[in-house]
């Protein structure tokens, strides 16, 4: 009789029956975000194999176990393990759980079982979503649509997990009527500069606005994505720009995180300086598709094609991965390619004999500033050819530098009309801006005109550089006086300030400026000045005057709403109490005009009407 020989076993197999056995998973937990109310909706459940082998993808372990026809099994292994562990960091909101149409199939006849199980968690079932992923074809759709409704009549929630990648498609959702759908990170990375992905984006909004479904944005990296995303309606969102998978998640909201989506009026002093919505930030925004070649491409052919077009300047070399190699430059090119021999010798070798291999290049979210800096050290000569862009390593397109120089030359003249040079504060137009916002939605704040008395004879004394540093302390003391969330600071010339205030505590913050402004300006004066309480120096009629040290005033209105039509009325309002302020002699002060906002008075004097504090 012939002998049999018994193959060896896989070794991925092996190490999957040692993982599922052995329960050696990581699961770690991504929240989805609530965007216009700043608040966490619930986590997804992750899964890590073991870093020591290679099923630490999940990709590569949950295709190995499917090779293996294991997968339901590993799904399960996955479900408990994840259901224990956001039990255990008593993570708050819904639970996220990504499960093929193999293991919900298999789900038929277990529905007492699975009952029983979150029974003994203490986990009710409404706080579970139920993800289908269409990694894999669904070849029973009629009896998948029975265990969906199975789940839901147990009490799960649904969901409907990359709509637009995979096997997905819009007759599922019609079919299963999901509680969310999640669009695939493909339609949302890089939506703000494609108009396409927007419009796919709409029509998914108008389809759950019919089906009574919530929309989840999925791959969130970008905040030019975020902000597009919230302006098209988008109410969750998911990404790195929100928080990364983490085996022991935050239950809240990181702080920056928290600022980037809090409500418009609390973001406001942040956000002083509006650009323009066709801004350019990031080297995403510069790039652009064009030709690119591979190493299998001759040297002749490249020169043929640098020869034929004119305006082509470069091209990328992309490897096998998409993964940028190096840069052909037209002038590189042709210059080489005249040279004796040269096209002789290397005519049918590879182009990238011909190629920069060290060219520039920046990641997508390269900020404008970085860009900028980079390229001021490039030889001239290259200046022309730009740039390639990539992300996560891979080929995004290329960009060209005058297209970079013209973004930054843009953005320098924007921040130039709407911030203070010295100061780098919001300059009038923007204060102009956030006072009218305020007034227009009827809102109660405080607003403060600060004023540097006594400045102009500082000057002449200890000079222009000396004058400037005053009032750089002036700006930075108001700063930190101020709740960056609520309150605003802006610079509006010279030595006068606004400032807007919505905390409470309105009255001990502007005592703080007052007092830190009088500690810390010491140090400006000489001793003797300082014994002196001033200096002598000459008036316009060429006679001598004595000038007290600089000190701060400010006149101060409370607004209620309906209390002033527009800025240009509250501004007048404020006149009158600053004016008072700065008739005042000793250290810094305010006076607060008691006859608008929030509390009046029968006392008809002027002495009556403002309150004055030193």
């Amino acid at each position: 009789m012939p002998s049999t020989h018994l193959l060896p076993p896989d070794p991925l197999e092996v190490v999957l029956s040692s993982i599922i056995r052995d329960g050696r998973l990581d699961i770690h937990f991504q929240p989805l975000v609530e965007v216009d109310r700043a608040q966490i909706l619930g986590f997804e459940a992750l899964t890590r194999g073991p870093a020591d082998t290679a099923l630490q993808s999940p990709l590569v372990l949950f295709e190995t176990a499917a090779r293996f026809d294991r997968l339901v099994e590993l799904e399960r292994l996955v479900v408990r393990r994840a259901l224990r562990r956001f039990k255990e960091l008593n993570l708050p909101g819904q639970l996220f759980l990504n499960l093929t149409a193999d293991t919900l199939l298999a789900t038929g006849e277990r529905g007492a079982l699975i009952a029983r199980e979150f029974a003994q968690l203490d986990l009710p079932a409404s706080r579970v979503v139920i993800e289908l992923t269409e990694t894999r074809p669904i070849l029973e759709p009629e009896r998948l649509q029975d265990s969906m409704r199975s789940l839901r009549e147990l009490g799960f929630v649904v969901a409907l997990d990359d709509l637009g990648e995979g096997f997905a498609s819009l007759k599922r959702w019609m079919d299963i009527r999901p509680d969310f759908v999640k669009i695939d990170r493909h339609f949302i990375d890089g939506i703000a500069q494609d108009p396409l992905k927007q419009q796919f984006v709409r029509s998914i909004l108008e389809m759950a606005a019919s089906s009574g479904c919530t929309v989840v944005a999925e791959g969130l990296e970008q905040l030019s994505d975020l902000t597009v995303l919230r302006r098209l309606g988008v109410p969750v969102c998911q990404g790195y720009l929100l928080a990364r998978p983490c085996a022991t998640p935050r239950p809240a909201l990181r702080a920056e995180v928290d600022a980037l989506l809090a409500p418009e009026h609390r973001r406001r002093s942040a956000d002083w300086m509006r650009l323009p919505p066709d801004a350019i930030t990031t080297a995403a925004q510069l790039a652009r598709r064009s030709h690119t070649v591979t190493p299998r491409l001759s040297c002749q052919a490249v020169v043929d094609m640098f020869q034929r077009d004119e305006q082509l300047f470069s091209m990328p070399v992309l490897d096998a991965d998409n993964r940028p190699i190096g840069l052909l430059r037209s002038l590189q090119v042709l210059k080489r390619s005249a040279e004796r021999y040269f096209m002789d010798i290397h005519e049918k070798r590879s182009c990238t004999a011909l190629m920069d291999a060290q060219p520039l290049i920046f990641d997508a979210s390269t900020s404008l500033r970085d860009m900028s800096e980079a390229i001021a050290s490039l030889d001239d000569r290259l200046m022309v050819d730009g740039f390639i862009v990539t992300r996560e390593g891979e080929y995004f397109g290329t960009g060209r530098s005058t297209d970079l120089l013209k973004a930054v030359s843009d953005l320098q003249v924007h921040s130039a009309r709407y911030a203070n040079p010295l100061t780098l504060l919001p300059g009038n137009v923007p204060t102009d801006q956030h006072l009218d916002a305020l007034l227009h939605e009827g809102r109660d704040f405080v607003a403060v005109a600060w004023d540097i008395d006594h400045f102009k004879p500082f000057n002449d004394v200890y000079g222009y550089a000396a004058g400037d540093d005053i009032i750089k302390l002036c700006a930075q003391i108001l700063l930190t006086a101020v709740d960056p969330d609520l309150d605003f600071v802006g610079h509006i010339g010279g030595d006068d300030f606004v400032m807007v205030l919505s905390s409470d505590d309105w009255t001990a913050r502007l005592q703080q400026v007052c007092r830190e402004f009088d500690r810390q300006v010491r140090p400006f004066f000489s001793a003797e000045h300082l014994a002196l309480g001033g200096y002598i120096t000459l008036n316009r009629q060429n006679q001598e005057s004595f000038n007290p040290l600089p000190t701060l005033s400010a006149g101060v209105v409370q607004v209620q709403p309906g209390t002033f039509d527009g800025v240009r009325a509250l501004s007048a309002a404020l006149a009158e109490p600053k004016h008072v302020a700065k008739c005042g002699t000793g250290p810094s002060r305010y006076f607060v005009d008691r006859r608008r906002g929030f509390h009046h008075t029968d006392d008809s004097t002027l002495a009556g009407l403002l309150e004055s504090v030193g």
